[in-house]
C-alpha cells in the first residue's frame, strides 16, 4: 500500500489543513504513516512567519529525500506563496503548491509520477515572484469539507476564517493568505456538531486572524432573521453562538483575538457565553507604544492592559496567553523594558517570547536602526524567563481551587498504589496533572481537579475518581 507523510508546521490553520489533505490522500488510496517513517509521499505544509520556520522546511524535505530518494515531496503553504521562484528552485521539492488549491496535491502527485517532471503551480498560474505579487486568488472561504481535526482524543479544531487585511509592519502573511474569508456560520455549526457527536468536547475555533471573522465586504450571516437573539451579532461573536447554541457538555476555546480588532469593550460581549473558555490569546508584541505604533498595530499599551483588566474581574483566574517580540527594529533598552513590564502587569499564564526575524517585503524589514542578532537573542531570553517567572505566579495562584479539567492523555508509568498520572487542560489553558486508577479511561468526560501545587509546566491536584 502506498503511504503519505506530513510535516506541519506554523498555525493551527495549517493543523487543520493538513488533515483534509491527508483526508485526500487516504481517498486515494493511501496509508498516512508518522512524518519521520518512510513513505512513497511527503507532504510539507510550510510555514513563514519566520526565517527558521522557511529553514526547517528544507531541511525536513532534504532529510526525507535521503531516506527515500524516490519520494515525491510536496511543498505547500506560505512558504512558497510567498517565495514562489526561490522554492520552484529547492531541487528537494517536487511539487510546489501555495495556499489554495491544496487538496489537488494528490492529484498532482499522480500527474508527477506520469510525466516526472516539476510541477510549480504558482509559476504556471502566472503569478510574478515577490510578497506584493502572490495574492490568494480565492475571493470566498474555500470550503474543505468534514475534516474532524482532532487534536487527542476530545480536542478538536474548526478553521472559521483566512486571510487578513491589518498589513503589520513586521508581518508577511497577508501576502501569503490574502484578503479575508469567512465561513459560513451554518456549515462552522454543522462540524461542531459532527465533533460533538463524536465525542468531541473541546471546539477551537482558528483562522488567520480569526477576530476579523465577518469583517469582509458582503458577508451575510446565515442566521439573519432567524430571531431576536441574533439582531445585535456581529463580527466572531456569529461563530461563537452558531457554536455555543448546539446542546451538549463541551466547551468552546478561541484560538487568538487580535488587539488590533477587538476591545474591551468588545471583549465583555463574549463573557455572557457559558460554553467559552475562560482563556484568551491576545497578541501583545510588545509594551512600548513607540514599538506598536511602528508595528503598525492599532492600540495602546493602555489599551491592551484594559482588555487585561476586563477579563481578570470576570474571573481572577482567567488565563492570558501572548506574542511579544523582542529587538524589533528601533527597539531602545527603554521599549524593551516596558514590555518586561508588561508581563509582570499582565501576570500571563504563557508568553510566546520569540525574536524578531526580518522577512523580506514588509514594511520593517526596510526601517532603520535593526537591532544586532546577539541584542535579540539577549532580550529574547531574558523576556522568556521573566515571563517564566510571571507564569509560576500566576500557576501558583491556583492552589486551592478546584478547576474543570478535559483529561487528554496517560503520561505516567502506574505507580506502586496502581495509579496513573494524566494531563489535560483546564478551561483557563492551564495544564493539569492528576492520578487516576490504572485501566481506567478518562478521556470520556470532565473532571474536577483540586489543585495542589505547581508541576512541571503546569499545575497538579487531586481527583474524586
Amino acid at each position: 500500500m502506498k503511504k503519505a507523510a506530513f510535516y506541519t508546521l506554523g498555525c493551527k490553520v495549517n493543523q487543520y489543513e493538513t488533515q483534509a489533505v491527508a483526508r485526500e490522500f487516504t481517498r486515494h488510496g493511501y496509508l498516512v504513516v508518522g512524518e519521520e517513517e518512510k513513505a512513497d509521499v511527503y507532504v510539507v505544509n510550510s510555514c513563514s512567519v519566520t526565517n527558521m520556520a522557511d529553514r526547517k522546511s528544507r531541511q525536513y524535505m532534504r532529510r526525507m529525500k535521503k531516506k527515500n530518494p524516490d519520494a515525491v515531496v510536496v511543498l505547500m503553504g506560505c512558504y512558497p506563496q510567498v517565495r514562489p521562484e526561490e522554492t520552484a528552485e529547492l531541487p528537494e521539492a517536487d511539487i510546489v503548491l501555495g495556499t489554495e488549491n491544496k487538496l489537488s496535491a494528490p492529484d498532482l502527485v499522480e500527474r508527477f509520477l506520469s510525466e516526472r517532471s516539476k510541477i510549480s503551480t504558482l509559476k504556471e498560474s502566472g503569478i510574478p515572484a515577490g510578497p506584493s505579487g502572490c495574492p490568494v486568488r480565492e475571493t470566498s472561504f474555500a470550503e474543505l469539507g468534514d475534516v474532524k481535526s482532532m487534536l487527542g482524543s476530545r480536542r478538536a479544531l474548526i478553521k472559521i476564517q483566512d486571510g487578513c487585511n491589518r498589513f503589520c509592519s513586521y508581518c508577511i502573511i497577508p501576502h501569503a493568505r490574502g484578503p479575508i474569508r469567512s465561513r459560513s456560520p451554518l456549515s462552522i455549526k454543522k462540524e461542531a456538531i459532527s465533533l460533538i457527536e463524536s465525542g468531541c468536547r473541546e471546539i477551537i475555533l482558528t483562522g488567520i486572524n480569526t477576530a476579523l471573522y465577518g469583517a469582509e465586504k458582503g458577508f451575510k450571516n446565515d442566521f439573519k432573521g432567524t430571531g431576536p437573539d441574533w439582531e445585535n451579532v456581529k463580527g466572531i461573536e456569529i461563530a461563537v453562538k452558531a457554536v455555543n447554541d448546539i446542546p451538549g457538555d463541551f466547551r468552546i476555546r478561541l484560538s487568538s483575538l487580535e488587539p488590533t480588532v477587538v476591545d474591551s469593550n468588545y471583549l465583555t460581549g463574549f463573557l455572557k457565553y457559558e460554553k467559552l473558555a475562560h482563556h484568551a490569546h491576545l497578541s501583545a508584541q510588545s509594551g512600548s507604544d513607540r514599538v506598536i505604533a511602528l508595528m503598525n498595530r492599532h492600540y495602546s499599551r493602555a489599551d491592551y492592559l484594559d482588555m487585561v483588566r476586563i477579563l481578570k474581574e470576570f474571573d481572577p483566574h482567567y488565563g492570558i496567553t501572548t506574542d511579544i517580540i523582542a529587538g524589533f527594529p528601533g527597539e531602545t533598552e527603554e521599549d524593551f523594558a516596558q514590555s518586561l513590564d508588561l508581563v509582570k502587569e499582565a501576570g500571563f499564564l504563557k508568553v510566546h517570547a520569540f525574536p524578531y526575524s526580518d522577512r523580506p517585503g514588509t514594511a520593517a524589514s526596510a526601517m532603520k536602526d535593526h537591532v544586532s542578532a546577539q541584542v535579540k537573542k539577549e532580550r529574547a531570553a531574558r523576556l522568556a524567563a521573566c515571563a517564566e517567572e510571571e507564569s509560576l505566579r500566576f500557576r501558583r495562584s491556583l492552589t486551592g481551587t478546584v478547576q474543570r479539567v478535559l483529561p487528554e492523555e496517560p503520561v505516567g508509568a502506574p505507580a506502586a498504589s496502581g495509579e496513573v498520572i494524566w494531563r489535560g487542560h483546564a478551561s483557563n489553558y492551564t495544564e493539569v496533572y492528576f492520578s487516576a486508577p490504572a485501566g481506567k479511561d478518562m478521556t470520556a468526560d470532565f473532571v474536577d481537579v483540586i489543585i495542589q501545587d505547581v508541576y512541571e509546566d503546569g499545575v497538579k491536584g487531586e481527583t474524586n475518581v
